[in-house]
């Protein structure tokens, strides 16, 4: 079962997407921020993939969790999403990290979809 770390501070839009996800055949383990994310990637052996926000309260945001974690798992899929994400493209340009994005609001289907088939791409 493929590991996603998802990471969204808005609690309904979380639990939905956990569960959408869950029923898709992924272990979801979750974080409210960048602070818990980066957390939570340092505790475990492997994360498969990682989807998340790139506006969230706290210190940090979406693109130093996908710093942290290509990091930490090279080879890692990063989807990142937002409703507002003015000047984050030209940020992961100079970082010269690749990313696949999803605006929100996304379809959970579309979601589910992409984060298959990235998994299937590595």
């Amino acid at each position: 079962m493929p590991r996603l770390l998802l990471v969204e501070d808005a609690f309904l839009v979380r639990l939905v997407a956990k569960e959408a996800l869950e029923k898709d055949g992924f272990e979801v383990l979750e974080a409210q921020n960048a602070s818990e994310a980066i957390q939570v990637l340092e505790s475990q052996d492997h994360v498969d993939i990682v989807v998340t926000d790139v506006r969230m309260p706290g210190k940090g945001d979406g693109v130093d969790v996908a710093v942290h974690a290509r990091a930490r798992f090279p080879e890692i899929p990063v989807i990142m999403t937002s409703g507002y994400a003015d000047g984050v493209e030209d940020r992961l340009d100079q970082l010269f990290l690749i990313v696949f994005t999803l605006a929100k609001p996304y379809k959970l289907d579309q979601l589910s979809a992409l984060a298959t088939s990235l998994l299937k791409r590595s």
